[in-house]
C-alpha cells in the first residue's frame, strides 16, 4: 500500500464517525457532545433513537421527549410511546417532526444511566451521564464506540426503509 493510501484510509476513518467534541460536568450531569459524520433530519433522529431502544434500553426506557425547537420546553411522550410498544414511528406524535429528540433509560450495554438529546438538522448530538467517577474509571471517551455503532446503525436502517419504500413504490 503507498503512503497516500495509507493517509486516505485514515482520513476516511476518522470522516465516518461520530467526533467526540468535549465533555462537560453540569449540577453534577456529566455531558458528552458528539458531532455525527453528517448533518442529519428528523428520520436519522427517529431511526437513532429507535436502534438505542431496541439494542439497548429495551425495558428500562424512562424517557421520550421532543421540543419544537432547542431551548423550548420539553413535550414527554413516554406515556403515548410504551402505548404503541417502545415504536416511535407508530406514535403520531413523535412522529411530527420536531426540533429536539430525547430518549432516556438504563443502558444495559454501558451500565449506567443515559439520556440521548438529537437536534434536527445539525451534526450534534448530546450524551448525559449522571456518574461523573464513570468518566473518570473508564475515560473521558468511554462512549465512542457506543456512539460510532448507534450511528451507523441509524444509517443502515435509514437506507433499508428508503429502499423498501422505493421498491414498494411508497417513498419514505
Amino acid at each position: 500500500m503507498t503512503d497516500v493510501s495509507v493517509i486516505f484510509l485514515q482520513i476516511q476513518r476518522e470522516r465516518d464517525k461520530m467526533i467526540f467534541r468535549g465533555i462537560k460536568e453540569n449540577n453534577g450531569w456529566m455531558t458528552a457532545e458528539y458531532s455525527a459524520t453528517w448533518r442529519y433530519g428528523y428520520d436519522f433522529m427517529l431511526d437513532a433513537a429507535q436502534i438505542i431502544i431496541d439494542t439497548d434500553f429495551m425495558d428500562k426506557l424512562q424517557r421520550v421527549a421532543t421540543a419544537e425547537t432547542a431551548g423550548a420546553c420539553d413535550v414527554e411522550r413516554i406515556d403515548e410511546v410504551r402505548r404503541c410498544g417502545n415504536v416511535l414511528r407508530d406514535c403520531q406524535s413523535v412522529c411530527q417532526e420536531c426540533g429536539v429528540l430525547t430518549v432516556s433509560g438504563v443502558s444495559g450495554i454501558m451500565e449506567c444511566p443515559v439520556q440521548f438529546v438529537f437536534y434536527n438538522q445539525t451534526d450534534v448530538v448530546r450524551l448525559f451521564c449522571p456518574f461523573k467517577q464513570y468518566f473518570e474509571d473508564h475515560g473521558e471517551r468511554v462512549f465512542d464506540n457506543y456512539m460510532n455503532s448507534i450511528e451507523i446503525k441509524a444509517y443502515c436502517r435509514d437506507t433499508e426503509r428508503r429502499t423498501a419504500g422505493k421498491i414498494l413504490g411508497g417513498g419514505r
